[in-house]
C-alpha cells in the first residue's frame, strides 16, 4: 500500500515538473502501469460525467438512448489510438521509448483534462450562462494546453528526442493514426461484406435442400 502511494503522492510533482517528472518515471521506477491504467479508467468516466452531468444550460447533447458504455470507450479509444500510432512511429524514428513508457507519458498527461472536465461539469450546475460562456471555455483551454505540454515534454524525455524531431514524429503519429484508422474502418467493412456474404450464401443453400 505504501509502494502505491508512494507513486500517487509523486504525480503532483510530474504534473508541475514534466521532464524532470517523466526523467524520473522512466529511468528510476518513479512511473507506475497500474496508475496509468487507473487514470485512463477515470478519464473515460469523466467522459461520460461530461455529457450526461454538465449543466442543462449549456448541455446540448441528446440524453435520451446515450449508452455510458458507448461514451467511455469514445473517450479512451483516441488516446489508445495516439499510444499505438507513436510507439510504431517512434520505432521507426529510433525512439528509445518503449510501448509502456509512451503509455504511460500519455495517461498521466490525462490528469489536466481530468480534473478541468469535471471542474466544468461542476461549475455548469452551479453558474449562469453569463458566467459560464466565459469561464468554461478558458477552463477547458487550459486543460487542453496542459496536456498537450505534459504529452511533448514526456515523449521528449521517453523517446529522447529533441524538440524539432518531436514536432516531426508528432506530425507523423496524426498520420498513423489516420492510416490505422482507415485500415481499421476497412477490415470491419470487409468482414461485414463477408459475413452477409456468408449468411446469403447459407440461406440459399438451405432454400435449395427444402424447395
Amino acid at each position: 500500500m505504501g509502494y502505491h502511494m508512494t507513486k500517487i503522492k509523486y504525480l503532483p510533482y510530474l504534473m508541475f515538473h514534466p521532464f524532470d517528472g517523466f526523467f524520473e518515471a522512466r529511468h528510476r521506477g518513479m512511473g507506475s502501469m497500474w496508475l496509468a491504467t487507473a487514470l485512463l479508467v477515470i478519464y473515460g468516466i469523466a467522459q461520460i460525467a461530461s455529457v450526461q452531468y454538465t449543466g442543462f444550460i449549456i448541455n446540448y447533447a441528446h440524453l435520451y438512448g446515450l449508452q455510458s458504455l458507448e461514451l467511455f470507450m469514445s473517450g479512451i479509444m483516441p488516446v489508445s489510438l495516439f499510444i499505438i500510432s507513436n510507439w510504431s512511429v517512434a520505432t521507426l524514428m529510433n525512439g528509445t521509448g518503449r510501448f509502456r513508457d509512451v503509455y504511460m507519458v500519455t495517461c498521466y498527461a490525462l490528469v489536466p483534462l481530468i480534473f478541468f472536465s469535471l471542474l466544468s461539469v461542476v461549475l455548469s450546475n452551479v453558474m449562469v450562462w453569463e458566467e459560464l460562456r466565459v469561464i468554461l471555455p478558458a477552463i477547458n483551454g487550459i486543460g487542453v494546453i496542459w496536456f498537450c505540454l505534459l504529452v511533448f515534454s514526456g515523449l521528449c524525455v521517453v523517446h529522447e528526442y529533441s524538440a524539432g524531431r518531436n514536432v516531426a514524429a508528432l506530425v507523423a503519429t496524426f498520420v498513423a493514426a489516420l492510416i490505422l484508422l482507415f485500415l481499421t474502418v476497412l477490415y470491419l467493412t470487409l468482414m461485414d461484406t463477408v459475413r452477409g456474404f456468408i449468411y446469403v450464401l447459407f440461406n440459399e443453400i438451405n432454400n435449395r435442400r427444402f424447395n
